[in-house]
């Protein structure tokens, strides 16, 4: 198990190898890089794919602090470096997205173009902050088990078409499972530090790599209005929305989102100074 130790953490990774360009993809809240395991599979023959678990999600291990969105990013930063893989397409979903976002808007030489999923730049909503902190203050004591904490989990990762397909019920319990055998105390403090992320509209401006913007529809996590307002913010970018999908859309609608990449990809691939804008 391809293992990068930052800031003194040990972080999971994995990676396709190969000699294309680097696709780093990085996850969502108690998701882990598997979330994106259907465009990595779909992507890999042409792009180097990564993938990387935050720290206490997923596979890599827990610290007793650095949950910020801030020490995110700078994880993220980290291991580009350490894997050399700069400059590099960089895609993140929602806590992903976060770091992104951040990386791209003050390390411009490190990313060759920017790919936003299911995310926002301002700070969390202020009406979910009192239900996340119960939901969290729930999990932290009780585990992420359970039928009635799981349903309130997938009704804000998943939109409606997707939890009442009966054919998706598998892809579900695979996840509900991971989430269930999740580190509780280091899944509040990612939480938290969502909760306290600040604002950072204002340097989105400062974004000049391609960008391109996922939203899903049927999100009600981080509804279509956040991306909107970001393609509103950053030069040249261009927002692709996804009917149907909710806030997982790389699980929701795989095919949606892979088609998505690889036509931004396409048309950004080669030396960063001469991709397209």
């Amino acid at each position: 198990m391809p293992v990068i130790r930052v800031h003194g953490t040990d972080l999971h990774y994995a990676d396709t190898g190969g000699s294309g360009e680097p696709v780093l993809f990085l996850h969502g809240f108690l998701f882990d890089g598997r979330q994106f395991d259907a465009q990595v599979a779909a992507l890999r023959d042409q792009y180097r794919c990564l993938t990387l678990d935050f720290r206490g999600q997923g596979r890599s291990a827990s610290s007793p602090g650095g949950y910020q969105t801030e020490q995110l990013t700078a994880d993220v930063l980290a291991v580009i470096r350490a894997l050399g893989i700069a400059p590099v397409h960089l895609a993140g979903l929602s806590m992903g997205g976060f770091a992104a976002m951040r990386i791209a808007a003050r390390e411009p030489a490190v990313v060759r173009s920017l790919i936003l999923l299911n995310t926002s730049a301002a700070a969390h909503p202020r009406a979910k902050v009192p239900g996340h902190l119960a939901l969290t203050a729930v999990g932290r004591l009780a585990g992420l088990s359970g039928r009635l904490l799981t349903s309130r989990i997938e009704a804000e990762m998943y939109g409606a078409a997707f939890r009442g397909d009966p054919g998706r019920a598998g892809q579900r319990e695979i996840w509900s499972q991971r989430w269930a055998r999740a580190d509780r105390a280091a899944v509040a403090k990612t939480m938290l530090g969502i909760v306290l992320r600040p604002d950072i509209r204002a340097e989105l401006g400062d974004i000049r790599a391609p960008t391109l913007i996922i939203a899903g529809a049927a999100d009600t996590s981080l509804p279509p209005r956040f991306s909107r307002e970001m393609q509103s913010l950053i030069a040249g970018s261009q927002l692709v929305e996804l009917p149907g999908a909710g806030h997982s859309s790389p699980v929701e609608d795989p095919d949606g989102v892979t088609r998505a990449l690889r036509e931004f990809l396409a048309a950004r691939s080669g030396p960063p100074g001469q991709i397209s804008p």
